[in-house]
C-alpha cells in the first residue's frame, strides 16, 4: 500500500505552516520507491486527520481532479477549514497525528437500503424532503471503524446530512419510502485508503532532503 499520497499531503500542510514550499508529488514516489502510474492521474479524493484517535478534519470532493492537486488541496482545506475542529497548527504536529487519503471510485446507484458492503463501500445520501435539500456521505472505513450496523450507518448518515427528527427505529421504513417514490437516492461506492502517521512522515521527510 503506498506511502507516497500520505507523505505529500503531510508534506504539504507542514510545509504552510513552516512557510516553504511542498516537494513534488512525483519526488515522494521516487524516494519511497513507488509507481505513481499505480494510480489514476484524476480521482475524487478526501483527505482525513485524525489525532489521538479522534477525528481533526476531513473534507474532499466528489468531482475528479488531478491527483497532485486534489490531496494538496484537501490536506489544507481538511486540516484548516473544517468548521467542526479548531484548525491543525505547528504544535499539533507530533506522533499522534495520522493522516489519510482516500481515493473514490466505481460510484453505483442503489435501489435497496441495504446493498452495500461495511466496509467495503461509501454511502452518499441525497434528499428533498418538504422543499430543503439534504445530502451527506460516509467514507468506507467509517461504519467498520465505529462498529455500526447498516442500520446504525444509515441513521447517522442522516444525522451527517443534517436532517433531523427520523428515530433510529423509523430509519428502514424512511430509506424504502423515500427509495421507492424517488425523492431519496442512494449511492455505493469505492474507496482505496492510505493513511500515514507523522513519525513515519518525518523519516520519509529525512529521505526527501536533497
Amino acid at each position: 500500500m503506498s506511502k507516497a499520497l500520505c507523505s505529500y499531503a503531510f508534506d504539504t500542510l507542514y510545509t504552510l505552516l513552516h512557510g516553504t514550499s511542498p516537494t513534488s508529488l512525483a519526488k515522494h514516489f521516487a524516494v519511497l520507491q513507488e509507481s505513481l502510474s499505480d494510480y489514476p492521474s484524476s480521482a475524487p479524493v478526501f483527505v482525513t486527520w485524525n489525532q489521538s484517535g479522534r477525528l481533526r478534519g476531513c473534507i474532499g470532493t466528489f468531482a475528479s481532479e488531478p491527483i497532485e492537486k486534489g490531496v494538496a488541496r484537501y490536506a489544507v482545506v481538511a486540516a484548516r477549514q473544517d468548521t467542526r475542529f479548531r484548525p491543525i497548527s505547528k504544535l499539533d504536529l507530533n506522533s499522534e497525528l495520522l493522516v489519510s487519503v482516500t481515493l473514490l471510485d466505481n460510484f453505483t446507484h442503489i435501489d435497496e437500503w441495504d446493498d452495500w458492503t461495511i466496509g467495503l463501500n461509501g454511502l452518499r445520501i441525497s434528499l428533498d424532503l418538504e422543499g430543503s435539500h439534504y445530502l451527506g456521505t460516509f467514507l468506507p472505513s467509517v461504519a467498520e471503524e465505529e462498529d455500526w450496523s447498516k442500520e446504525d450507518t444509515l441513521y447517522y448518515l442522516l444525522i451527517k446530512a443534517e436532517l433531523s427528527g427520523i428515530s433510529q427505529d423509523r430509519v428502514v421504513g424512511f430509506y424504502k419510502k423515500g427509495i421507492k417514490e424517488g425523492w431519496l437516492h442512494l449511492t455505493r461506492y469505492d474507496g482505496l485508503k492510505l493513511q500515514l502517521d507523522f513519525s513515519q512522515f518525518l523519516e520519509v521527510r529525512k529521505a526527501l532532503q536533497p
